[in-house]
């Protein structure tokens, strides 16, 4: 298994929030895929879209970050399709908030994995409108963790795995406070984990597909989910 990794050099064209400019680099992402035929389908697709994204680096202290500067920000997908298309389209796609600079492919090949930390919030929706937050059950949460990710990997590879055993043997909760994204004009409230990795075929199967399309929901929707490896807790 591998995924790709595009890396995303843009010039900001005005000031944004760290809650809302995730939502803006999804317009970006998304004003670029209507712009080709494949790609506007898979968009309107109410299916897992098999890629997530990061947010902008570097980090400002102050939390907004700034017109006139230039930041990065990451790309993954299992797909190395629509990692180049949408390389292609960004040299002629420009928002009310990006102008894209330049773009560099790299291709990761499956590797051990003893933990995974996520970089920008991770949500889990337990009911209407309703997402888990530091004090819900646990249980509740790694039942919807686990079960995400093994509809992704059937919905992409066409098979099942057995969902008795859990994909980590630890799990650690970072924030205190829920992290609140902005997203059409609501909240989503999302938390940062770390999680060590069992060391079994299909848990690292798993935990390497983590990194390429994101954990739990709205991974392509706003970038929530992204996760990168860590040290074992």
């Amino acid at each position: 298994m591998h995924y790709y990794e595009l890396t995303v050099t843009a010039y900001l064209l005005k000031n944004v929030a760290f809650n809302e400019v995730n939502e803006k680099i999804a317009q970006l992402i998304n004003k670029a895929m209507l712009n080709e035929e494949k790609l506007a389908i898979k968009h309107k697709e109410n299916k897992f879209k098999n890629y997530v994204f990061d947010s902008l680096y570097p980090r400002e202290k102050d939390k907004i970050y700034k017109a006139g500067k230039i930041y990065v920000f990451r790309i993954r997908s299992l797909e190395e399709d629509f990692i180049t298309k949408i390389n292609q389209l960004f040299h002629n796609v420009t928002t009310d908030y990006f102008k894209v600079i330049a773009g560099e492919i790299k291709k990761q090949e499956q590797r051990t994995i003893k933990e995974l930390y996520t970089v920008t919030p991770a949500l889990a929706t337990i009911g209407k409108n309703i997402y888990w937050i530091s004090g819900n059950d646990i249980k509740l949460l790694i039942e919807r963790m686990n079960s995400n990710l093994f509809k992704k990997y059937k919905d992409y590879f066409g098979t099942s795995l057995s969902e008795e055993q859990l994909f980590f043997e630890k799990i650690k909760i970072m924030n205190e406070k829920p992290i609140v994204y902005k997203y059409k004009n609501t909240n989503l409230f999302g938390n940062k984990f770390k999680i060590a990795i069992n060391d079994d075929e299909t848990s690292q199967k798993l935990a390497f597909m983590t990194l390429g399309v994101g954990l739990l929901e709205k991974n392509s929707t706003i970038g929530m989910g992204f996760c990168i490896e860590g040290r074992r807790i």
